[in-house]
């Protein structure tokens, strides 16, 4: 069989699958108390205070002083504010309850204020009409009520879960977080089935926002958030300049000028984008598609009124973005499975959900682009092959230069 693009210095259609790597040591622990939620609260919690209330937060705290967060500390930073929380307001507090504690926390510790938006969105982001709520306050607050379930479900109950959960409206993420490894190994083991057959045993994967990144993050952990936290200003203006000297006509291709790209979104926008201007694009019966071809396979741009049915009905199977608009600045986002569009908030998200479905289906990426997944795969998530040195020698070159 023909070796993967990650084992290959070209890539080409019709590699093997990756296995997944499920790792199963996704624990964490709180205690929880029966106190009701109140229903308002304006109140601004004393960050720090809760900290120190315990030897552990202390040393978090300390760090924090530092200007520095490690992903170690943060995650012992959420549960104990998330402990705090749960023991006055119960394990399902107001979202005004989140707000406020999100808020303290990037007013308390200034460096970890997020330059979009209100700026503490990565602690809590309120739920909007079909989108449910995000950030690490809420998804803590979900694994301690899921743990605080007292009856487990059975075998038996795991192998049906994906029919039972149809009928279901309520509490999806935590359900289906139940089934995570079982679904893992019944994709692994069925390697020839198509993604259409996939989406259809688990119809709430895909149209149940949030989903695909709870299954990644089961299945991999340590790496989940690394897009948003490597994929800095200083890597992104990185990632640019070596693009002006690795591909002169990559501006010609998104249609853009870089003096135009004003905000830090904008700029990160076009970092993403240019990446199969930079690459070598994929080969298909001995011949290499066009840049213009794997710009498409990867974010492909449509404009503003584009019959969106019509667009669905008649776009590639493989997974991939679409951008509404331009690629710097779009309108809308969305993901692209076997025809459905899962609409994103932004474009990094779009890229970041279009990746890990490549992980959760175990599917291949697309051949014209692989290169370009390639690099996120390695660079910006920091997952490596199985087989060491087996990288696409353009990646190594661009890993090297972001140094």
């Amino acid at each position: 069989a023909p070796a993967s693009p990650e084992h290959l210095d070209q890539p080409i259609e019709n590699e093997p699958k990756r296995p997944l790597a499920v790792d199963q040591a996704l624990s964490e622990s709180a205690s929880t108390q029966n106190v009701q939620p109140t229903k308002k609260s304006r109140m601004n919690f004393n960050v720090r205070s809760i900290l120190e209330e315990s030897e552990i937060g202390v040393q978090v705290s300390s760090e924090l002083d530092t200007d520095i967060l490690s992903r170690k500390s943060r995650i012992k930073m959420v549960q104990i504010l998330v402990a705090y929380i749960i023991n006055r307001f119960g394990e399902r507090p107001h979202a005004d309850v989140k707000i406020q504690m999100a808020k303290s926390v990037v007013e308390e510790f200034p460096f970890l204020k997020d330059e979009e938006g209100q700026g503490y969105e990565a602690w809590y982001t309120s739920g909007k009409g079909i989108h449910s709520a995000t950030g690490w306050l809420e998804e803590r607050l979900r694994n301690v009520r899921r743990k605080s379930v007292k009856h487990r479900p059975t075998e038996k109950d795991l192998n049906t879960a994906s029919t039972s959960l149809t009928h279901l409206t309520t509490s999806l993420p935590e359900l289906y977080g139940k089934t995570v490894l079982n679904r893992a190994e019944w994709i692994r083991k069925t390697p020839d089935l198509p993604m259409r057959e996939v989406m259809k045993e688990y119809p709430r994967l895909f149209d149940t926002p949030g989903m695909v990144e709870i299954d990644f993050r089961t299945l991999y952990a340590d790496v989940a958030e690394n897009l948003f936290l490597r994929l800095t200003p200083p890597i992104v203006e990185k990632i640019i300049s070596y693009a002006d000297t690795q591909a002169e006509k990559w501006t010609m291709y998104l249609h853009m000028i870089p003096r135009n790209l004003k905000s830090d979104e904008e700029r990160k926008n076009a970092a993403i984008g240019l990446l199969p201007c930079v690459f070598p694009t994929g080969r298909k019966n001995r011949k290499r598609c066009t840049i213009d071809e794997a710009l498409s396979a990867f974010i492909d741009c449509q404009p503003v009124g584009t019959n969106m049915p019509k667009y669905l009905e008649e776009a590639p199977r493989c997974p991939f973005v679409l951008a509404i608009g331009n690629r710097y600045n779009p309108t809308q986002v969305f993901v692209i499975i076997e025809g459905q569009g899962l609409e994103q908030p932004n474009l990094t998200k779009a890229i970041d959900v279009c990746f890990k479905v490549f992980y959760i289906l175990d599917i291949n990426y697309p051949w014209q682009c692989s290169s370009s997944w390639e690099f996120i795969q390695k660079v910006l998530y920091g997952i490596e092959d199985k087989v060491k040195g087996k990288t696409t020698p353009a990646v190594v070159a661009m890993r090297a230069a972001l140094k």
